[in-house]
């Protein structure tokens, strides 16, 4: 688990203005990991126009179709939070957790993320933290360090 968000794939002060800019910021971020082609990158936006993946709490998962999982070369998340929130489809998103899965691993995962959202504290860490490294354990682990 503690492979699935690398160092590199948590950005903290990107800029968007629209869903669109968002999704191809993470997908661009998955793709110079080496966990996706471009192809499953495109596939983030076709799926994002069928089914926002706005969450609630300030945040969107974008993620692509099932059929895009063959372009998924390893499971691997990534963490973009943006300077301004901005409106998504219908609520304000400052920050994306971008999921690029092969199988049905992120069912976990999203699971975890939304428990992580339902606690205040760790939803405002998440949103203002600037200690990366924080960051990555309170996504891995799914809780708050003691």
């Amino acid at each position: 688990m503690a492979d699935l968000l690398q160092l590199a794939g948590i950005s903290l002060d990107a800029t968007a203005s629209s869903r669109e800019e968002a999704v191809r910021i993470c997908g661009e971020l998955l793709v110079e990991l080496g966990a996706i082609d471009l192809a499953y990158a495109d596939a983030m936006w076709e799926r994002e126009q069928i089914f926002p993946s706005e969450i609630g709490g300030g945040f969107a998962i974008p993620h692509g179709t099932d059929e895009s999982r063959v372009h998924v070369k390893f499971d691997q998340l990534v963490f973009v939070r943006f300077r301004t929130p901005f409106t998504w489809s219908s609520e304000e998103v400052q920050a994306c957790v971008g999921i690029a899965s092969q199988g049905d691993g992120h069912v976990e995962l999203l699971g975890t993320l939304a428990d992580l959202l339902l606690d205040d504290d760790s939803r405002i860490f998440l949103l203002t933290s600037d200690d990366a490294e924080a960051i990555r354990q309170v996504l891995i682990t799914g809780r708050m360090a003691e």
